[in-house]
């Protein structure tokens, strides 16, 4: 795999060659170096050290791009890794079958290459290490979140947790017994002032950061109308 540069490494999955072909140039054009993929199956999880981004085709295939985003969400050395998934079909339930398998996005065909590079510099965005002070730390009861390494110990123990979810988790303990709104976390986190169709995105990576932090998790709460608070 191929050094990352500042912009940071994509990987294409999609069975069309025309297609990958066209999104490799344009997000080459972009500054960031890209490699393709025939299909999900072909993806190598032992080379993605250096990937930050996978767009992949849903494909209808024995192993398909779903399939995929499973097995990169259940993988600790994967999990990190954004995702986002493009097809020709306009389902909801895909969507949010999508969104709750670990997608950062999803994307119907035909779109723009404006459109995908948009959402692409947004997910990127999202995976790099928030700005923060050397070193600065959070303490909450037994766990000790440092902001600048993006790392959380809970009782000594290292907790492995995405990008976003560790972003969110950032959000929770800055306001610690106050709620904050699906709405703010979304703009914040998403950095998307659309936030109102996608809040659902919200729930599911809270639901997969309380059961990761164990009694933490269970002092995250929510209320309707209110948002979600750590107490």
């Amino acid at each position: 795999m191929p050094s990352t540069p500042a912009l940071g490494h994509i990987l294409i999955v999609d069975d069309d060659a025309n297609i990958a072909e066209l999104l490799q140039i344009n997000l080459r054009s972009e500054g960031y170096t890209v490699d393709t993929a025939p299909i999900a199956e072909k993806v190598d999880f032992d080379s993605l050290d250096s990937t930050q981004l996978i767009i992949v085709d849903a494909m209808h295939q024995p192993y398909s791009g779903m399939d995929l985003i499973f097995d990169l969400k259940d993988n600790p050395s994967t999990e990190h890794i954004g995702v986002i998934l493009y097809s020709s079909f306009k389902s909801e339930r895909m969507v949010i079958d999508a969104l709750d398998a670990g997608a950062d996005d999803y994307i119907v065909k035909p779109f723009s290459l404006r459109e995908l590079v948009a959402r692409v510099k947004s997910v990127m965005r999202r995976h790099k290490a928030p700005s923060a002070a050397p070193g600065r730390t959070i303490n909450f009861d037994n766990m000790e979140v440092d902001l600048a390494t993006q790392t959380v110990r809970l009782e000594g123990t290292p907790v492995s947790l995405s990008k976003t979810e560790f972003a969110i988790l950032s959000i929770l303990l800055k306001n610690v017994n106050s709620y904050v709104s699906r709405i703010e976390i979304h703009k914040k986190v998403w950095n998307d002032e659309s936030a109102g169709a996608n809040e659902r995105i919200v729930d599911t990576n809270i639901s997969r950061l309380r059961k990761k932090l164990g009694y933490i998790g269970e002092r995250i709460v929510n209320r309707s109308g209110h948002g979600y608070m750590i107490s």
